[in-house]
C-alpha cells in the first residue's frame, strides 16, 4: 500500500473549521482508494503539508506537496519563499491554480474538495408557523462580508418578525450596527434587532447540518475563497444560496450567483493583491426577491443539490490526486 504523511494547521483534524474537515475526508477518501495516511510522519517517501506556506513541515528526504487554497492575487510575505522548496504544489481550485501560476513555476495540481451524504437534499418550502430565516456562516472573516448582509438584512426588513437572520460565527461575531442612542456603529446586531440572531459557539458537523435545515436561504457575499465549503453545504441540502461566482469551481450551481469586480483589498495584512467584490445591489435585490419567488428558487436548488453530490463525491475528486500521488510514487522512488 502506498504511504504517504500529512501535516497541517494546528486545528487539524477539528471539523468545525474548513482544513479539519477537508483533512477529515482527505484521510478517509485516501484511504478508501488504497492510500495509507500516516501523521506528521518521517518514514513515508512522500509528504503533503495541507496548510499555509510558512506552516509546511516535512520530512528531510520527503517529495514535498505544499497543500494551499488562497482568496487574494498577491501572496503573503515568505509564501514564495517556502514555496520555492517543495516539489509540486497542490491547491484547491482553478482560480487558486491560476493565481498561484503567476508566482512560481513549480508544477500545480488541482484537488478539489467535496462534499459527504450527510448532507441529505430536500425540498425546502416555506414554513409559515416560523419567520423566513437567511443564513450566514463564516465570521469573523472580513472577507466573507457577514456585515453586508446584515445591512441589507436590517435595509429590508428591519425588525420585522416574520424575518430572522442568523449570523453562525467562528467564536467572535464582529458585524456592528448603529446604536440608536450615541450614533456610533458600535452595538451588536442582535442587541438593537432581536430577529437577528448570533451563534458563535463551536458546533459539530451534525449540528451544522441541523441549522442548515432549519433555514430557508443562505447568503454568502465573499470577496473570495480557496474552495468555499458553506455555500457547497448549503446547496447539497437544496437550500436556495446567494453566493459570489468568481472564485467558486462549482459557480454553475449557485442558484442566485451574484456578479463582483475585481477591487483592491480593504485587508493587505490578510490578503493582499486584489479580491473579487460582490454587488450590493445585487444582493438586495436577490435577498428581496427570493422572498417573494421561493418556489422557484427552491426547485432549481433542489435539482442542482443532486448534481452537487455526484460532481462533489469525496471519492470521486479524490480519485485524481491518488492518481497523481502514484505516479510520484513511480516516478521518484
Amino acid at each position: 500500500m502506498l504511504k504517504i504523511s500529512l501535516t497541517g494547521a494546528p486545528q487539524y483534524l477539528d471539523r468545525s473549521v474548513g482544513y479539519g474537515e477537508a483533512s477529515t475526508h482527505i484521510i478517509n477518501s485516501f484511504e478508501k482508494l488504497g492510500v495509507e495516511c500516516l501523521i506528521k510522519s518521517k518514514e513515508p517517501n512522500i509528504g503533503i503539508s495541507f496548510n499555509m506556506p510558512h506552516n509546511y513541515l516535512f520530512g528531510k528526504d520527503q517529495y514535498k506537496i505544499g497543500y494551499t487554497p488562497w482568496e487574494s492575487t498577491e501572496l503573503l510575505f515568505g509564501w514564495h519563499h517556502a514555496i520555492a522548496h517543495v516539489d509540486e504544489l497542490w491547491t484547491t481550485s482553478p482560480w487558486c491554480e491560476e493565481i498561484f501560476s503567476k508566482h512560481t513555476d513549480k508544477p500545480i495540481f488541482v484537488y478539489e474538495h467535496g462534499i459527504t451524504d450527510k448532507w441529505v437534499p430536500k425540498k425546502h418550502l416555506i414554513d409559515k408557523s416560523r419567520p423566513f430565516k437567511f443564513l450566514h456562516v463564516g465570521g469573523p472573516a472580513d472577507r466573507k462580508d457577514a456585515q453586508l448582509v446584515v445591512n441589507t438584512f436590517i435595509n429590508l426588513y428591519g425588525d420585522d418578525p416574520n424575518y430572522e437572520l442568523i449570523l453562525k460565527c467562528s467564536r467572535l461575531n464582529t458585524t456592528r450596527v448603529k446604536d440608536p442612542i450615541t450614533g456610533e456603529y458600535d452595538g451588536s446586531p442582535n442587541t438593537f434587532y432581536k430577529n437577528i440572531r448570533i451563534i458563535e459557539e463551536k458546533l459539530n458537523p451534525e449540528q451544522m447540518v441541523g441549522l442548515y435545515n432549519l433555514c430557508d436561504v443562505f447568503v454568502y457575499p465573499s470577496w473570495g475563497e480557496g474552495f468555499g465549503f458553506n455555500p457547497l453545504q448549503a446547496m447539497a441540502t437544496g437550500m436556495p444560496t446567494i453566493c459570489t461566482e468568481g472564485w467558486a469551481t462549482y459557480a454553475k450551481y449557485i442558484t442566485m450567483p451574484l456578479n463582483a469586480s475585481w477591487w483592491q483589498s480593504p485587508w493587505p495584512e490578510v490578503h493582499p493583491g486584489l479580491l473579487i467584490k460582490p454587488d450590493a445591489k445585487q444582493i438586495n435585490f436577490y435577498m428581496k426577491d427570493v422572498v417573494e419567488n421561493y418556489d422557484k428558487y427552491s426547485e432549481l436548488a433542489y435539482k442542482n443539490a443532486f448534481l452537487i453530490h455526484k460532481d462533489y463525491n469525496w471519492e470521486k475528486v479524490s480519485k485524481p490526486a491518488v492518481e497523481r500521488l502514484k505516479k510520484i510514487q513511480k516516478d521518484h522512488f
